[in-house]
């Protein structure tokens, strides 16, 4: 298994449990500055398919234990709207469960194909998990100046919900900069179109005092590591704000909202519970 692990790595597909995280080659278009993609270790291009042949390939000979295929790691999956479904289709012949993340507003139209692929994963007893990025609501200007607005993203996040497909809320990376009035916002705001929501850590290549001000530093746990997630040979700063994480947890108790650690816990969470549409 490990050896097999390797050969899917080569190939930009990380197995991590249960779970095989798909990595490649095509660039993100927007450029947020807590983006690590151009850090990591593989070239960005921008005129590349998604997924190539032999990802694909590899991806029809995935473990019997990998029972998740997660889209979208190191770019926006849905920059391009005719690739992203060609791929999804095919993959939802492979009965393996799929999750998507993105951080653009999506049209009505796309949004009923993804339903198709939802409808068909369904019959095999495989779920699409759909995951908006929604970081933050009016620090947005500042870590996400050249992206889709959080309330685009809030109308199709909606839409998605409203055509029974499992949504999700990321607020991923928790952002040390943002208070707790503004992540009870960003809950406040996307809490009804979603099921459940999950986050983790501000991952950097480099402490920048633009993103990380000197006088945060008190208050912050910054420990350099190897995420487990990412290929091999990145090593990044892992950044925590005290205390935050426990006030998400709160906020979202408040709203009697599930908390994961991740996509792949979500996941596992409403497929065993055999979650009700609305």
């Amino acid at each position: 298994m490990i050896e097999q692990s390797d050969n899917f790595e080569k190939s930009g597909l990380k197995i991590d449990k249960e779970r095989v995280l798909t990595y490649s080659k095509l660039s993100c278009p927007f450029d947020c500055k807590y983006c690590f993609v151009e850090d990591l270790n593989s070239e960005q291009e921008k005129s590349v398919s998604y997924l190539s042949n032999t990802q694909l390939e590899l991806l029809e000979k995935l473990p019997k234990e990998v029972s998740l295929i997660m889209l979208g790691c190191d770019t926006e999956f849905f920059q391009s709207p005719k690739e992203s479904l060609v791929i999804l289709e095919r993959l939802s012949e492979l009965g393996k469960d799929i999750s998507v993340i993105t951080k653009m507003g999506l049209a009505p139209s796309f949004i009923e194909e993804l339903k198709i692929v939802d409808n068909k994963l369904r019959k095999h007893n495989n779920l699409l998990s759909f995951s908006t990025s929604l970081t933050c609501t009016e620090s947005a200007k500042i870590w996400e100046p050249n992206l889709t607005t959080p309330e685009r993203r809030i109308e199709t996040l909606k839409n998605v919900y409203e055509n029974g497909i499992l949504t999700l809320v990321a607020l991923r990376p928790l952002l040390p900069t943002i208070s707790d009035k503004e992540l009870k916002a960003t809950v406040e705001a996307s809490k009804d179109y979603c099921y459940g929501y999950y986050s983790g850590p501000l991952y950097l290549k480099e402490l920048k005092e633009e993103l990380v001000p000197n006088n945060l530093l008190n208050d912050l746990k910054i420990e350099q590591l190897q995420p487990h997630w990412m290929p091999q040979g990145n090593m990044f700063y892992k950044i925590e704000k005290s205390g935050q994480m426990d006030s998400l947890e709160s906020i979202l108790s408040g709203y009697n909202k599930p908390f994961f650690e991740g996509a792949a816990e979500a996941n596992d969470y409403f497929k065993n519970k055999n979650y009700e549409k609305h």
